[in-house]
């Protein structure tokens, strides 16, 4: 079946709101990464200026997957697929999201788990008019049990690596590197279209399961998977990523 996807701009203006304005100033902040979902990139020019008066240098870059500039897929956990350099990474204040809802700016809170520190992310809803902030705390427990989930896949022997037919979350290929990485484990690969939950339980010999499908899986459904959960990403990098003075490692 062939699928025509069509982009649906917010015809509405698009600005910060008051109370982001003085948060930003109050704050004195002085360097933003700027991301928003797709429907609000088409607008962005008037938040660029908004900042620009307030003497805030806008940082921004094109993510992995995205059509245009700015723009944030709430797959988007990992800096490396926000494509910003490490110099900017460092010399940004903080991260600034338009756009309503919680789960596109949540990935920029998950893409920091790694970082030595964590940087704010403001949201700015121009429908609402409003700001929200987000953090650590939105997401501690979380990576409490992620952590968790990691440390287990390192005394695992039998791993179950979940693997979608869908296009563009389909990483069969990569996940075959763990087998060279980790040749002292067996891994077992379950395909599916879709990532069926209530099957995981027929499967009890599995000590902890390796996702690689979309990697907002290994965070939001965690309580899915009572063997625990890790995103393949992560299984790749586990040794790294539990030996630095990381957020993920100081929880």
């Amino acid at each position: 079946m062939d699928v025509l996807f069509l982009e649906a701009p917010y015809s509405g203006e698009v600005n910060l709101c008051a109370a982001t304005l003085n948060y930003l100033k109050k704050e004195k902040y002085t360097k933003v990464a700027l991301y928003a979902s797709v429907q609000f990139c088409n607008n962005l020019e008037i938040v660029k200026q908004q900042l620009e008066k307030a003497n805030i240098a806008v940082i921004t870059s094109k993510p992995d997957r995205t059509h245009v500039k700015s723009q944030l897929l709430g797959c988007d956990n990992y800096h490396s697929s926000l494509h910003l350099a490490e110099k900017e990474l460092q010399e940004i204040d903080a991260y600034l999201y338009v756009g309503d809802g919680k789960f596109h700016p949540l990935a920029l809170v998950y893409a920091q788990k790694d970082s030595a520190v964590m940087k704010e992310i403001i949201c700015n809803d121009p429908m609402r008019k409003a700001m929200t902030l987000m953090g650590l705390d939105d997401i501690k427990t979380k990576l409490r049990r992620y952590r968790g989930a990691l440390l287990k896949f390192f005394s695992a022997k039998d791993v179950g690596v979940i693997i979608t037919v869908k296009p563009g979350q389909e990483h069969l290929r990569p996940s075959f590197f763990l087998e060279k990485i980790f040749p002292e484990k067996k891994f077992y690969y379950f395909i599916d279209d879709t990532v069926s939950f209530n099957q995981l339980e027929n499967f009890p010999f599995i000590e902890v399961w390796v996702n690689t499908a979309c990697p907002r899986i290994g965070f939001d459904d965690q309580l899915q998977f009572r063997k625990g959960v890790i995103n393949l990403n992560d299984a790749l990098n586990a040794k790294e990523i539990l030996s630095t003075e990381s957020v993920i490692n100081r929880i």
